[in-house]
């Protein structure tokens, strides 16, 4: 008869359903549904929640969770994700936009001790399997806080009379239990695909009240408060794959505090002015810091770019080589950097004050205004600046001027994209997004060639022709769009 020795073993499927059972009933009698039925030992697995002294990562609706084994987990609100191994105590890069420095702990302990029947049918085979599992959870120094029990069942996936009957004996013998066999529980179990669930079920993390101040609904407050919200969330996402130095991430990290930035200019008034330009300030400085980066990644690419644009036997690939080495080095001293400005107390400082800007909403003199006048009015505010600016890009050639056009043009945009449908303005969001397009080529063309004339060599001199010449036809292209808008 062959029997389980490991619950968790990858062999056999995740549990297909799951029930929620919230009192000490026992598993229904399972024997006159299968040939044999297997009772693997108990497997008691312990693990310790980490987190701050005052709670930082569950107000963050985040759980950091070790194993026994050492091997680390982050629910996220998503389900565990395994973080990359580590010998450190805490696996601090991941988490550290929620600590910013604050040491970690651990706070609770949790044991899951799982029970499991395999049962099989006539011809031998295991058919199914039935898990009994119990989550006890509790802070190192008390009793249990509280505890969770489940019923899995996974299965061959055959539909064999066994597993039919063993699913029915189980959902009649939790049936007034208050969860639903074919959809997921309340807390943390359910049913569903195998793949959308960790295959034993475990508590839900922890969350720690919100003690938010959120201004009255259909407020200037309220829309640029839940809009900063938003935006904050995809900071928080971002900034780990920086950290990790995933590709585009810099870019994407860039690209939110740009966006929160233009969110706290366009729509001044709807909250404490001081307030909200501490903040712009902060997060300004925290961006060139990320622009520096970014312009050292889009110059090595670039230089790449124009090699492949040149006429063929006028580049030397061992010049073309060190050049491109050389600006591959500046782009890692840029990164080396840049990591030590997200370690610093001056990012953690501009995220805190973020977060204290999320959850004052400190009101400005605009704060109780409706909300559609108050964006329509700043839109309109933020069109006629933008017309001041076409207007100056249209007659000059300055690439100060013009570098000024696209972030007029690209501060507009995420005005507009920000207000969602409470302004027709959004019919032009492509049109802003290829002008913004096409100055942004051109002006990187034109900042390659700046740095290729410093190379005292032939093959830099045709890149950088080759880069004058591409510069030249996207502002071009850029100013037509401008005029157009």
């Amino acid at each position: 008869m062959h029997q389980r020795d490991d619950p968790h073993d990858d062999d056999f499927p995740a549990p297909r359903v799951t029930w929620r059972v919230p009192d000490a009933r026992r598993l229904p009698a399972l024997e006159p549904y299968a040939d044999v039925v297997g009772r693997v030992p108990d497997v008691m697995v312990r693990e310790t929640v980490w987190d701050t002294f005052d709670g930082v990562l569950a107000a963050a609706g985040v759980e950091l969770v070790r194993g026994e084994d050492g091997t680390w987990t982050v629910d996220r609100g998503e389900g565990p994700e395994r973080l990359a191994d580590r010998s450190a105590d805490a696996p601090v890069p991941e988490l550290a936009v929620h600590l910013r420095g604050r040491p970690l702990t651990a706070v609770r302990l949790r044991d899951t001790t799982t029970s499991l029947l395999v049962l099989h049918s006539r011809d031998g085979r295991v058919r199914a399997e039935v898990a009994d599992v119990r989550v006890d959870e509790g802070s190192p120094d008390e009793a249990v806080l509280r505890a969770g029990r489940w019923w899995a069942l996974a299965d061959d996936g055959s539909g064999h009379a066994l597993v039919r009957g063993v699913e029915r004996a189980l959902r009649d013998a939790a049936e007034d239990a208050d969860t639903d066999a074919g959809g997921p529980d309340t807390d943390g179990g359910g049913g569903g695909a195998a793949a959308d669930r960790a295959p034993v079920p475990r508590l839900a993390p922890l969350r720690r009240p919100s003690t938010s101040h959120r201004p009255r609904s259909g407020t200037a407050a309220r829309f640029v408060v839940d809009a900063l919200a938003t935006l904050r969330a995809d900071l928080v996402r971002v900034d780990p794959l920086v950290r990790r130095r995933e590709p585009d991430a810099v870019h994407a990290l860039r690209g939110s505090l740009r966006r929160i930035r233009s969110v706290l200019a366009v729509y001044r008034g709807a909250l404490d002015r001081d307030a909200s330009e501490s903040v712009r300030r902060s997060l300004g400085a925290v961006g060139r810091a990320a622009g520096t980066v970014r312009d050292a990644e889009v110059l090595a690419a670039s230089v790449q770019m124009l090699a492949g644009r040149a006429p063929e036997g006028l580049v030397d690939d061992a010049t073309l080589a060190g050049l491109v080495g050389r600006m591959g080095s500046a782009h890692g001293d840029a990164t080396a950097g840049f990591d030590e400005v997200l370690c610093s107390a001056e990012w953690f400082s501009a995220l805190d004050a973020l977060d204290a800007l999320i959850a004052d909403a400190p009101p400005g003199p605009r704060a109780g205004d409706a909300v559609r006048p108050f964006v329509e009015r700043r839109l309109h505010r933020e069109r006629r600046r933008m017309r001041r600016v076409r207007d100056a890009a249209t007659r000059s050639a300055d690439l100060e001027v013009l570098h000024d056009a696209r972030k007029a043009a690209r501060r507009l945009r995420y005005a507009i994209d920000t207000a969602g449908g409470f302004d027709g303005a959004h019919r032009h969001l492509g049109r802003l997004r290829r002008a913004q397009a096409s100055l942004g080529d051109g002006l990187d063309a034109a900042n390659a060639v700046a740095a290729l004339r410093h190379e005292a060599d032939f093959t830099a001199g045709v890149l950088a022709t080759v880069g004058r010449q591409r510069a030249d036809r996207r502002l071009r292209r850029g100013r037509e769009l401008l005029a157009g808008l």
